[in-house]
């Protein structure tokens, strides 16, 4: 969303939560967790043990979870080149199942498991903020 707003006519409160907003970003650890926990649950649903999984995760280091993330993100390309969605199902099962091993991730099992699935929350998207307090539309080098 693009607002154009002219400071002086916008309450001072608005302005406020738009620079809040524009200056916040959850942490890269937090985004990665969330982002594998999706991704694992999303693939396997109940057999992922997102319990036992979210601690693993949060005690990981950055470099190694940006590291299991990127090996994770490149598997679902690969599979979304794939012309046979039931192939490239497979095989992004496999390579996660072979990411979770060497992670010491929890074993994703071949049944589903009597538990629920869990509601994962997405953090708010990034807000960015202009200043623009001058009416140039209709000079050279403006919009």
């Amino acid at each position: 969303t693009v607002l154009l707003l002219n400071r002086s006519e916008v309450q001072s409160e608005f302005l406020s939560i738009a620079e809040k907003l524009s200056s916040s970003e959850p942490p890269q650890h937090s985004t990665l967790m969330l982002l594998l926990e999706h991704l694992y649950q999303a693939t396997f649903g109940t057999r992922c043990d997102l319990d036992r999984l979210h601690p693993l995760l949060k005690s990981k280091p950055l470099e190694e979870l940006s590291e299991l993330y990127a090996s994770a993100a490149d598997a679902q390309e690969a599979a979304a080149a794939s012309s046979d969605p039931a192939l490239a199902r497979e095989r992004l099962q496999a390579v996660l199942r072979d990411i979770a091993g060497a992670a010491s991730f929890p074993a994703i099992t071949g049944e589903a498991q009597p538990r629920k699935l869990h509601p994962i929350p997405i953090p708010p998207a990034r807000c960015y903020t202009y200043s623009w307090d001058q009416d140039n539309f209709g000079e050279s080098g403006g919009l």
